[in-house]
């Protein structure tokens, strides 16, 4: 059997959005490697596999449908966010419409939380939560026509009704995955603004993070596993689950034979164990490739950043949030602000490039002056760079019962919006309209300010990296 991974555009809209992170419209390519990893464990098994980014290839409709008239998967899967759920599902219409009998089946956080909305006959499957073996598992029993009803975390339609299974077990050893099946993707379409040098890819180390952030939507594998798993276990985050620090050397030793020269860590927070971090910097700093990662402020020392420049580290990405304690401490950061400014100094001090991450409209203390100091704190730390976004209450996190709760909705519901342009929540004093407002006056601020600009004239040296810079700025505004 032929299963072929497929991650489409908006067909109707005529936008990519991004799966790895899943909140918002694509600013830069970057490669599944959710996808990737479960093509790998399928082809382990024996299966076919195949992996087109038709969003970054940049197919239309017509295209599409040629493909699937002359294709001869038997199943295509898709992973699935909030923000692609409706193109996911026009997707999948036309490839019914055209082949019949092929099996479409849904992961991600999407069909994690709304498995319903995925099923629309008995050849349609959801896997909610991590769903590498119960992939693997679900294609052996399609195989060999097998009953579905012992496959955990699988949602399926029986005698027309939706059956919901028990949730699957977490993987304990991360270590015994494959790696992606990088072979599957046209490396060269990929690239990161913030890592100069290509081909560039991403890698992941780690599985979820144990803070309490009420807001917090992790990367979009990390939370399909913690909703799944929150249901379960009476609204409890999943425990953390790291690589050992001699595969993940052994996968970047893979990619530079393969030729990649810069890599993401998505990890929702890289530095846990201070004996790991520095067993992985010793262990790549031979290789010559430049990384980058997100990281808490608070994990941050001079010892893991002195490790982390002598073996590459090109950029940290922090989630600040806010410069308020008190916002701080209603939105359950656990961070004092303190940590912070030394982070920052610290990774200055060792020529990583810094990039802060804010959220407007987490908390109701947030009014819009408050919004605006943190705005002007952020250009005063003379950052590299900023990312401002406005909070969306994700539906399993205790920001979307927090907004339930207090009617903060502006419509009366969630429903999925770029979290880059628009408000879907106002508060008694600050509307919606002045969210949406806020958030491109701070990127003109800050993007167009003479110093960012000055800071960042090292990317002229690399064309195709101010390419996809200008075009995630275009797309903050447009």
């Amino acid at each position: 059997m032929k299963v072929t991974f497929i991650d489409p555009p908006d067909f109707l809209n005529k936008k990519n959005i991004e799966r790895v992170f899943g909140c918002t419209y694509s600013l830069y390519p970057i490669p599944n490697i959710f996808s990737l990893t479960m093509a790998a464990v399928l082809e382990k098994e024996g299966f076919r596999v195949n992996y087109i980014d038709m969003a970054n290839e940049g197919w239309r409709l017509n295209r599409f449908r040629e493909f699937l008239k002359t294709d001869d998967s038997n199943a295509y899967c898709f992973h699935s966010v909030n923000l692609s759920k409706t193109s996911d599902l026009r997707a999948a219409s036309e490839i019914k419409d055209i082949k019949k009998d092929v099996f479409i089946i849904f992961t991600g956080p999407a069909p994690t939380y709304f498995p319903e909305d995925f099923l629309k006959d008995k050849n349609s499957f959801a896997i909610r939560g991590e769903s590498e073996f119960s992939l693997l598992e679900l294609m052996r029993c399609l195989k060999q026509g097998k009953g579905l009803s012992k496959i955990d975390g699988l949602s399926f339609i029986q005698d027309n009704s939706v059956i919901n299974n028990p949730p699957g077990a977490l993987a304990d050893d991360l270590d015994r995955l494959p790696f992606p099946a990088r072979h599957l993707l046209k490396k060269d379409l990929y690239c990161n603004p913030k890592l100069p040098k290509r081909p560039f890819t991403a890698m992941q180390t780690s599985r979820n993070c144990p803070y309490q952030c009420i807001f917090c939507v992790p990367n979009s594998y990390n939370f399909a596993r913690e909703l799944e798993y929150r249901k379960h276990n009476q609204n409890r985050k999943p425990p953390v689950r790291v690589r050992s620090a001699e595969n993940v050397i052994e996968e970047f030793k893979i990619l530079k034979k393969e030729g990649y020269k810069s890599i993401s860590i998505i990890d929702d927070q890289f530095l846990w164990d201070e004996a790991r971090t520095l067993n992985i910097c010793h262990g790549v700093r031979g290789l010559g490739i430049e990384w980058g990662c997100l990281a808490r402020a608070d994990h941050i020392t001079e010892k893991t950043a002195q490790a982390m420049a002598e073996a590459h580290c090109r950029y940290v990405d922090m989630g600040v949030e806010s410069f308020d304690q008190a916002i701080l401490n209603d939105i359950g950061k656990n961070l004092k602000i303190e940590k912070v400014y030394e982070a920052v100094d610290i990774l200055k001090r060792h020529k990583i490039l810094v990039k802060i991450n804010l959220i407007l409209g987490a908390s109701p203390l947030q009014t819009e002056g408050k919004i605006k100091d943190d705005i002007q704190k952020a250009k005063n730390l003379g950052v590299d760079s900023v990312m401002f976004s406005i909070a969306a209450p994700f539906p399993g996190t205790g920001f979307y019962q927090r907004a339930k709760a207090n009617n903060w909705f502006v419509d009366g519901y969630y429903h999925p919006e770029s979290v880059q342009k628009s408000a879907i929540i106002e508060y008694p004093g600050l509307s919606s309209k002045n969210l949406s407002r806020i958030i491109k006056m701070a990127n003109l601020s800050f993007f167009f300010n003479p110093r960012f600009i000055i800071k960042n004239l090292w990317r002229l040296a690399y064309p195709r990296n101010v390419y996809y810079s200008l075009i995630a700025l275009k797309r903050k505004f447009i």
